[in-house]
């Protein structure tokens, strides 16, 4: 295992993260040090050089290293002068409340003073205005979806996902103005990387409210014969499959969305706050495709703030460790769906569907 903060061999866990010892040293003293207040000087420091103390201490925190967990320095030297007469009161109570039999007695520990300097604001005010945006819009999104699958055709589908995806824009470039100064190459580059990831998610935010759309397929045949009436009737005129070769093809698309991706992340009972850091996670991904490096910058420093957003909503609740690393998880989810939704595509192109035109530049960004 690597260390998280400069990527030396041989690390192990140290104060809530994973590094070296010599990173877990330096993040030691940064909070012993009196020098608490500190500027990047990265910019005139030698090429090649370690970063600055203010980089490492960053890289540090974004390693999921907390300054809580670092245990308060212990003086070398004890002064030897007289104890002030409170000190006295102190050590006179604990003698007589403690056993007389003992050979000897250890000195109560001093008062521990606080850090001088907060390191991490317990700050989740960009996750709580997409939540609070994110209700707002609740009212337009409604009319998107609440139909079954038979009622609808390939096409309808991944337009009410493409107008859900532009709500999602509103909603983020609000908070974000930053956005406001992209492209227009990067903002739809952004929204084409955006719209497979958050049609899956969506699928799992909206499962319980559109459950019962579904409570009327109660048999194996009445799925079958959903599944074979949806992609009928999303292909071309004349170009029908056989019902055999529908079910062979496409079916095997539905049941890994609804059981490797949508009820797998609807398990986790995540809330408003968690969903919309996801959402955020998954929108600010720097590895997008066919974005501008200022764009990929752009999006690695907000998935950061979120990522410490995050962080610290879980902290100020007291949520374990484990609740930040299975959310962090379900990205991967998001990276394999985006793979599946690609695969679907593809067939579906192959197949007479009639697909979205937005949805054909996705497949010629993914291969070429």
């Amino acid at each position: 295992m690597s260390c998280h903060v400069c990527g030396a061999p041989e690390a192990e866990p140290h104060f809530g993260g994973i590094s070296c010892r010599a990173c877990a040293a330096f993040f030691r003293r940064y909070f012993h040090s009196k020098k608490a207040v500190i500027s990047c000087t990265c910019k005139i420091r030698f090429q090649n050089s370690h970063p600055c103390r203010e980089c490492r201490i960053q890289k540090c925190l974004d390693a999921g290293m907390t300054p809580e967990k670092v245990q308060h320095k212990r003086e070398k030297h004890p002064q030897k002068s007289q104890k002030p007469q409170k000190e006295v009161e102190i050590l006179e109570m604990t003698s007589i409340s403690s056993s007389s039999s003992s050979a000897s007695h250890s000195p109560p520990s001093l008062p521990l003073s606080p850090i001088p300097f907060q390191i991490i604001p317990r700050d989740n005010s960009n996750i709580s205005h997409v939540v609070s945006k994110w209700v707002d819009v609740q009212g337009r999104r409604s009319q998107l979806y609440g139909r079954r699958l038979d009622e609808v055709t390939y096409y309808e589908m991944c337009l009410a996902t493409k107008i859900d995806v532009e709500i999602m824009w509103s909603v983020i470039e609000v908070i974000f103005p930053q956005l406001h100064e992209l492209s227009t190459w990067d903002r739809d580059a952004l929204l084409r990387n955006f719209h497979p990831k958050w049609s899956i998610l969506v699928s799992s935010i909206d499962f319980d409210k559109n459950r019962a759309v579904y409570e009327g397929i109660c048999t194996a045949e009445d799925y079958y014969m959903m599944v074979i009436k949806f992609w009928n009737s999303s292909m071309y005129e004349n170009c029908e499959m056989e019902p055999k070769e529908i079910l062979r093809i496409f079916e095997p698309f539905l049941r890994y969305y609804a059981f490797v991706l949508a009820l797998p992340i609807c398990e986790k009972k995540f809330n408003a706050v968690e969903y919309m850091a996801i959402a955020l996670m998954i929108f600010f991904d720097g590895a997008h495709t066919n974005i501008s490096p200022e764009c990929a910058e752009l999006c690695y420093s907000i998935k950061n703030i979120v990522l410490r957003e995050l962080r610290g909503y879980y902290i100020d609740r007291n949520v374990e460790e484990m609740r930040f690393i299975e959310t962090i998880d379900v990205l991967q989810l998001m990276q394999k769906g985006e793979s599946k939704f690609q695969e679907e595509l593809l067939v579906c192109e192959m197949n007479n569907v009639h697909i979205h035109d937005d949805y054909r530049l996705m497949i010629r960004e993914h291969n070429y």
